[in-house]
């Protein structure tokens, strides 16, 4: 099994949706131009993704916020002449699943039975076909875990 990279996420933002829970707009916003590159990328690269989307960001803001991003251990970045240049550090399915981890430990360990619940009766609202899977990953955790 690889390495599981744990990035440095400060707190989680509630009314938030996709990966704005984890981070503010602007370095979402990078996230997803660094994720969107096939290659490596300098702050040049993402300055210009960012203003073909119609963000006007000046130069040092985009450095500030990948050198933020790396520092949280969310990209790797590697000096290249002059100029730093950035990838990914996990995927977009990685970070989500960190998120995710991050969002209910900090649930289950402060109010585990109401989490539980909810959640239960959220996918019932949502997408009660879930709950035949949740019950199928909760009978194999029970047969690989006997008590």
């Amino acid at each position: 099994m690889p390495k599981r990279i744990e990035p440095h996420l400060s707190r989680l933002h509630p009314g938030r949706k996709g990966i704005e829970l984890a981070l503010g707009d602007l370095e979402a916003a990078v996230m997803r131009a660094v994720w969107d590159a096939s290659d490596a990328v300098n702050v040049d690269d993402v300055r210009a993704k960012l203003n073909s989307q119609g963000r006007e960001m000046a130069y040092t803001t985009i450095m500030t916020t990948l050198a933020r991003l790396q520092k949280k251990g969310l990209l790797n970045r590697q000096l290249q002449g002059r100029a730093y240049f950035y990838k990914p550090a996990l995927t977009q399915e990685q970070f989500a699943e960190t998120v995710t981890r991050a969002a209910l430990d900090g649930l289950l360990g402060a109010f585990s039975e109401p989490a539980v619940a909810y959640f239960v009766e959220a996918l019932s609202e949502q997408d009660p076909k879930q709950l035949d899977l949740l019950a199928e990953l909760i009978e194999r955790k029970r047969r690989e875990n006997p008590e």
